[in-house]
């Protein structure tokens, strides 16, 4: 599915617009547009001590707040007497980090930063604070995979889907088949969000580099039942209506619906009729993997986690691997519970993680952990101090799971 969140793209054109009506250019020029003259606001402006400053040019505004990944709190910018807002952090630790701005209220972007990432629920501004410790995700002169869009028409609902997928370094020249990995994202996020934002390539490559992980392939899909972009919906419609299907009614309001919902015992979820009867095939294909369970994973972050979970363990049949990252709701009346002893001889690798500051996904977690222990059902456990629920933790994990999967 063409998921270029279109009513992102509005509502971060609305902030703009909002924005340029409360501005003043400063005195020697204010944030350029294309073809504008005049200075350009920088921000961000990245030091060499790992302090970053933000800035933001908004003359009119009253209250101008920072939110970010790298902080819990809303922090308040400064105004100056040129009109511009802003903002100096102490030294962050090295890494990759998401934030935006909320202008008298209203979310937007930084425009001043064209490094941004397109998620589903207004588009985040990003900034690289790379340095000691960041090696495992960064791009490094090793081999690389390749990254694979495809496209493919879900008739259950007449929806156009889009699935990106990783092969690794030297897949083009092997004759070889390969374990595969399916990796869900969570409820405001979309097929690119576990390569733009996640660095799952990067991640994936630098452990194949360094022998520590099994070469695999990665599908990343589209996990909702369709986008509630506003502007995407006459097209959605008129595909709907060439296959004679009724379009489902929806609120307004961002991709939502079917595809997060937990599955239940007869796996019923859109989403997982949607990985079986639709992405599966597609995979399998299409590329040359191994379609034993041995050799398929399902992990996800937050909803997709949830979802991950859900159906991995509805299927001890098709998943050996199946793990959840800060996931906001457990499982419900799952085959697995029913004999541990069956479970832990069906699952090679049972996961669950979250950060212990996580607002939507630590109760749970620690709560589905409690439950599987009790169940006598063997996984593995990870609370980490002080995490929240963002990409922060979310690459951490998958450079930790990795390693351990197709062994």
């Amino acid at each position: 599915m063409k998921t270029r969140n279109l009513f992102s793209a509005l509502a971060a054109l609305l902030s703009f617009v909002s924005i340029a009506l409360h501005a003043q250019p400063p005195r020697g020029g204010g944030a350029r547009g294309p073809g504008g003259g005049g200075a350009t606001t920088r921000s961000p402006e990245v030091a060499a001590d790992f302090r970053v400053t933000f800035r933001l040019a908004a003359a009119g505004a009253k209250v101008v707040n920072l939110l970010s990944d790298f902080s819990a709190d809303t922090i308040p910018m400064m105004k100056g007497e040129n009109g511009v807002w802003t903002f100096t952090t102490e030294a962050l630790k090295p890494g990759y980090y998401s934030y935006w701005f909320s202008v008298d209220g209203t979310l937007t972007p930084d425009p001043a930063n064209t490094h941004v990432r397109p998620a589903s629920g207004v588009y985040k501004s990003m900034v690289d604070v790379p340095g000691p410790g960041t090696e495992w995700m960064d791009f490094r002169d090793v081999p690389h995979g390749t990254l694979h869009e495809h496209e493919y028409l879900n008739k259950e609902n007449g929806t156009q889907r889009r699935v990106v997928v990783y092969t690794p370094p030297g897949y083009e020249r092997s004759t070889a088949s390969y374990p595969v990995l399916y990796l869900l994202h969570g409820r405001d996020d979309y097929e690119r969000g576990w390569t733009q934002t996640g660095r799952a390539h990067l991640i994936m490559d630098n452990l194949i580099a360094e022998g520590k992980a099994v070469p695999a392939i990665m599908v990343m899909p589209f996990i909702h039942d369709t986008t509630g972009a506003t502007g995407r919906q006459p097209s959605i419609r008129a595909l709907q209506s060439s296959l004679g299907i009724a379009p489902a009614q929806r609120g307004a309001g961002g991709a939502r619906g079917g595809g997060g919902a937990p599955a239940g015992a007869n796996g019923g979820s859109y989403l997982e009729r949607d990985i079986m009867g639709n992405i599966m095939p597609l995979v399998e294909s299409t590329y040359r993997v191994k379609t034993d369970k041995a050799n398929r994973a399902l992990f996800g972050y937050s909803m997709g986690g949830s979802s991950a979970l859900s159906i991995g363990l509805a299927h001890p049949e098709l998943y050996a691997y199946v793990g959840g990252f800060s996931f906001p709701f457990g499982v419900q009346n799952s085959p697995a519970f029913a004999s541990a002893e069956k479970t832990n001889t069906d699952y090679k690798l049972l996961w669950l993680s979250s950060g212990t500051d996580d607002n939507q996904g630590w109760q749970s977690s620690l709560n589905f952990h409690n439950q599987l222990t009790t169940l006598g059902i063997k996984h593995e456990w990870t609370a980490s101090l002080g995490y929240h629920h963002d990409y922060q933790i979310w690459r951490i994990y998958l450079h930790d799971v990795l390693p351990k999967l197709f062994k």
